[in-house]
């Protein structure tokens, strides 16, 4: 079949906007972090918490270290960014009225308003805030560790849905789309693979999309090509199609069961995938490297972090911390029902913000649905990686990598992060990112097939690129 489609023309929209289709709005806000000690954060929200008409982000004028762990945890910089992927929902007209006539009795917004003797919403009180972005505890992260190895990411009846072959430049592709049964929905995902694998099998790649629809072969593979400098013979590429969401390949589509669940179930729907990829001719069993954009770059690192057989990942300005004052302030905003318009607002609108504003959600639970999508707090179990990050990203502060460096180094960790003068919330404008993917991606290739490594650096901490000081 023919490669070229409109969906490749395409996909310079696709990596920046998070979806297949042109007009689609990045998917996730990111959160400035910035708190020398739980006063200081106590200090910030009661700030927030009394102010008025002025909605502007707040950020710190100077980075401040974040309290250390009372369990020891090692200290971390905190001036960051990390997401809140979800676009609010517009509430029925009813509750729009009682919190438009809760404001107006309040006057400001000040601690405690969020009981107001039946005029507006008693289940929420913002006082909460304070508990809900207090330092985390090594029983928190203990908890969600605990969680995820009891999760069921085994596959069941792996069948092959349909086979055929894809021209990628000078390479011809096999195309298998597979499903799989995972936690009793049937999940949908492709596998592309050279037609040699069978004589010379390769190790899996998972892209981590970030679309609020779904995924397109034809896209990813253009996208892999010219962002990621991969040529289709170097590994056995697999795209999963989260629950929810769908997978196209040419006039085909296939739409994954059960409920989107972004940044959480999404990890759970990349291992399955793999696993049910290395159970496939052509593919090395149990070993992997994952490679994704921004909200994608959050999957793939917490991909690897619940996967041992992960050795790589990509991670292309991602966010990694789901805590810290910015987000204080953009949960208020949702609370205000004055979101940001971003795509996928309505989804952990209606799956965390709501319950927690109903009460349905504790603080407690909260917390713990933050910090699993928090991949920050869990870089000791990270394996290599290679990160990129533009200086000049208005959608996810450069911040972020800074701070993921700094988590893996004072655990004992590998990582190499590369920041671009300039560079924005857009691939194509970190210059040279594509020769260090290539390089060292193509490490994992057949030994043929390797591409030298010629410019990368020693591992370990951040690199200074020319005309640009070291963070």
């Amino acid at each position: 079949m023919s490669f070229w489609t409109t969906e490749t023309m395409e996909i310079l929209n696709c990596l920046t906007h998070g979806g297949n289709f042109t007009g689609q709005y990045p998917i996730s806000i990111y959160l400035t972090i910035s708190a020398a000690s739980f006063l200081d954060r106590a200090s910030h929200m009661h700030h927030l918490l009394s102010r008025t008409g002025n909605h502007r982000p707040y950020r710190p004028e100077v980075d401040i270290d974040r309290l250390g762990d009372p369990t020891g945890e090692p200290h971390l910089p905190s001036h960051q960014l990390a997401p809140l992927a979800f676009r609010r929902q517009s509430l029925p007209l009813h509750r729009q009225l009682r919190h438009t006539a809760a404001w107006l009795l309040c006057g400001v917004v000040v601690a405690g308003c969020g009981s107001d003797g039946g005029t507006g919403p008693t289940e929420f009180d913002r006082a909460d805030l304070l508990l809900l972005y207090a330092p985390l505890s090594q029983n928190e992260r203990a908890t969600v560790l605990a969680e995820w190895e009891a999760r069921d990411v085994a596959v069941h009846d792996v069948r092959i849905e349909l086979r055929d072959t894809v021209a990628v430049g000078i390479d011809t592709l096999e195309v298998r789309i597979l499903s799989h049964l995972v936690q009793g929905d049937r999940h949908y995902g492709a596998l592309i693979l050279p037609l040699d694998a069978a004589s010379t099998p390769r190790i899996v790649l998972a892209y981590t999309h970030f679309s609020d629809v779904g995924v397109s072969v034809e896209s990813t593979l253009f996208a892999l090509g010219a962002v990621a400098g991969l040529r289709g013979d170097q590994v056995a590429l697999v795209i999963p199609s989260f629950g929810g969401k769908s997978l196209s390949f040419g006039s085909n589509s296939w739409i994954s069961e059960g409920p989107v669940s972004i940044l959480d179930g999404e990890v759970d729907d990349t291992l399955a995938l793999i696993h049910a990829a290395w159970q496939q001719p052509g593919v090395i069993d149990g070993q992997a490297a994952t490679i994704g954009f921004s909200a994608g770059g959050t999957i793939a690192l917490l991909t690897a972090i619940r996967e041992p057989g992960v050795r790589r990942v990509v991670d292309f300005f991602a966010p990694v911390d789901f805590f810290g004052p910015f987000a204080q302030q953009l949960l208020l905003d949702i609370l205000d029902d004055q979101p940001p318009e971003l795509a996928s607002i309505p989804v952990l609108q209606a799956s965390l913000i709501d319950p927690f504003e109903r009460g349905e959600l504790s603080v407690a639970q909260m917390r713990l649905e933050l910090l699993r999508r928090s991949a920050l707090h869990f870089a000791s179990s990270l394996p290599l990686v290679l990160a990129h990050h533009g200086t000049a990203d208005r959608v996810v502060h450069r911040a972020e990598t800074e701070a993921l460096v700094a988590a893996v180094e004072a655990v004992g960790g590998s990582i190499q992060a590369y920041y671009y003068s300039g560079g924005d919330h857009n691939p194509f404008s970190l210059d040279g990112s594509l020769a260090r993917t290539a390089a060292f991606l193509g490490e994992l290739a057949p030994v043929a097939e390797k591409v030298a490594a010629t410019q990368v650096p020693p591992w370990g901490g951040a690199r200074t690129l020319e005309g640009l000081n070291q963070p």
